[in-house]
């Protein structure tokens, strides 16, 4: 009598497993939001479709505005030998939510990021990177540093830092984020970066907003942060609105537009 065999599977590959279902309900979301969207923008009269593509074309526009004058942000990619190839994959995500944010954003970052190479960048390839409004560089974030390209002061961010962060202030500073998925909460990796650049390390003041397990924020949340507090000037606020542009992202920005229009349907 024949027996079906149950495979044993390791860790990692149903990692890569969950990795892959996760991955293709991505797609079907993604497809429900293409219909949506064009079953919505069908339905939108021409008062409204007008409306609908000049908050397109604004959020276009800031992206290039951005690009020249925004809030510097400098992304360090050099944890990549440190990080599995699915930790790597999940940064390339959070990085191309940080381009969706920045088309929400009233303030948007000019986003630069660092040792653009290898496994890391054939990930951000498949987000789009290729059309993104970025500054990229496949050297390393010394040598941005030492280019004198920015002529400010840098300032690591590390939840592990002494001091907290307490303005935002693109006139003065750069801000640079550790471009890691760190699963196992390594403490005082990014501190450490910090201490051996010679710059200053400071963390956000957002401990008691934050419930439950305190893991580290993902870089989106962290980029959007510090956008919407130089906004509001309120740390709280800008940690509440963080979370709610993240589920834009999900749902799909230009539906979101569409959602923000007074609905009239066509009769």
């Amino acid at each position: 009598m024949d027996q079906q065999l149950k495979v044993r599977l390791s860790r990692e590959q149903k990692k890569e497993l969950k990795y892959q279902r996760v991955k293709e309900r991505q797609k079907v979301v993604r497809k429900k939001i293409q219909k949506t969207l064009k079953d919505k923008l069908k339905k939108l009269n021409p008062e409204q479709k007008q409306q609908y593509f000049q908050i397109k074309c604004a959020g276009e526009e800031k992206q290039k505005e951005a690009f020249e004058k925004g809030i510097s942000v400098i992304l360090d990619l050099e944890y990549d030998v440190i990080m599995s190839d699915r930790e790597i994959r999940s940064l390339s995500l959070q990085i191309s939510h940080i381009v969706g944010i920045n088309k929400e954003l009233q303030n948007p970052v000019q986003l630069h990021l660092t040792n653009v190479n290898g496994l890391q960048k054939a990930e951000l390839e498949k987000q789009g990177y290729s059309k993104w409004l970025i500054h990229q560089y496949e050297t390393d974030l010394q040598e941005l540093i030492n280019s004198n390209k920015f002529n400010r002061e840098f300032i690591y961010l590390s939840p592990d830092a002494d001091e907290y962060l307490d303005d935002v202030d693109p006139t003065k500073y750069v801000y640079v984020v550790g471009g890691f998925v760190d699963r196992q909460v390594q403490k005082y990796m990014s501190y450490n970066k910090a201490q051996a650049l010679q710059i200053c390390a400071k963390k956000l003041p957002i401990d008691e907003y934050i419930k439950g397990n305190k893991r580290p924020l993902n870089i989106d949340n962290v980029v959007a942060i510090l956008s919407l507090y130089y906004t509001h000037k309120d740390w709280k606020t800008a940690y509440d609105k963080a979370g709610g542009f993240n589920k834009k992202i999900m749902q799909g920005t230009f539906l979101s537009h569409i959602n923000s229009i007074k609905f009239i349907p066509l009769k």
